[in-house]
């Protein structure tokens, strides 16, 4: 079943091919499988879930970078997304919790 997108999440296909060659090639780095229709299953998978996702295609850069990596793929940043959203859960459950542990602490001093 193909992929249908929305045009602004066409749109925002060929921003991040566009933004990840410019950036691969500011740093060295190899840009491998950037066209637009790389990124289609990300952005099908991820738009509104990741937000400021050519942002996060810098920092995928510079993890790449920071780990050795010589090739960035829209692939690996589908990779770095499913992560992200993993991260921004996990903070929020930790938002949470102190949250909590603030309202307690406040009902006991109350008390």
């Amino acid at each position: 079943m193909p992929l249908v997108l929305t045009p602004t999440q066409l749109q925002l296909t060929s921003t991040l091919s566009e933004h990840a060659k410019d950036a691969c090639a500011l740093v060295g780095l190899k840009c491998q499988k950037c066209e637009p229709h790389h990124f289609y299953l990300t952005v099908h998978r991820y738009y509104g879930r990741v937000q400021g996702m050519s942002s996060e295609v810098d920092r995928c850069i510079d993890w790449c970078m920071s780990k050795g990596k010589l090739v960035f793929t829209a692939q690996r940043f589908g990779n770095w997304c499913a992560k992200k959203v993993k991260w921004d859960k996990e903070e929020e459950i930790k938002k949470r919790e102190m949250q909590t542990m603030k309202q307690g602490q406040y009902a006991a001093r109350s008390r």
